[in-house]
């Protein structure tokens, strides 16, 4: 499946009424974003672990590589994985349309960047995220 396609629904529900729909508006609008980079990058050589800590090591990967296109890229995931945890997870906040109409045109704006990256350019992100430093998940208190 093309989590692109995650968008469709995302852009749908995104200025619904049901609140319940804004938040799986936010959801699908970062899920849309994180697999299609996953998938690009793990198709490509790039390593992650099943263990929980994939998110925050894409976005380790993206904004430490030290190509810009790509650091901007991993700052919006970031964001997004932000408001999506907000929607998931904290029931006594409000995701209004405003947010989930942002959220989605974050999402929308990062794959289209994402998807406007030369191949050249993909290659030179891979390079550089090879030679990072293993990540190392921030400690929880």
């Amino acid at each position: 499946m093309d989590p692109v396609a995650f968008l469709t629904i995302a852009e749908r529900f995104q200025a619904s009424n049901s609140e319940a729909e804004r938040r799986t508006s936010v959801g699908r609008s970062y899920y849309a974003l994180y697999n299609l980079l996953f998938g690009s990058f793990a198709s490509r050589g790039i390593h992650f672990e099943a263990r929980g800590n994939d998110h925050g090591r894409l976005v380790y990967y993206l904004t430490q590589c030290g190509y810009p296109q790509a650091s901007a890229i991993g700052m919006t995931l970031r964001d997004l994985r932000n408001y999506r945890n907000e929607a998931d997870y904290r029931m006594n906040t409000t995701v209004d349309s405003g947010q989930s109409q942002l959220v989605y045109g974050k999402a929308k704006g990062a794959v289209d960047d994402f998807h406007q990256l030369l191949r050249t350019d993909i290659a030179m992100v891979i390079q550089r995220i090879k030679r990072l430093r293993p990540y190392r998940p921030p400690s929880r208190p």
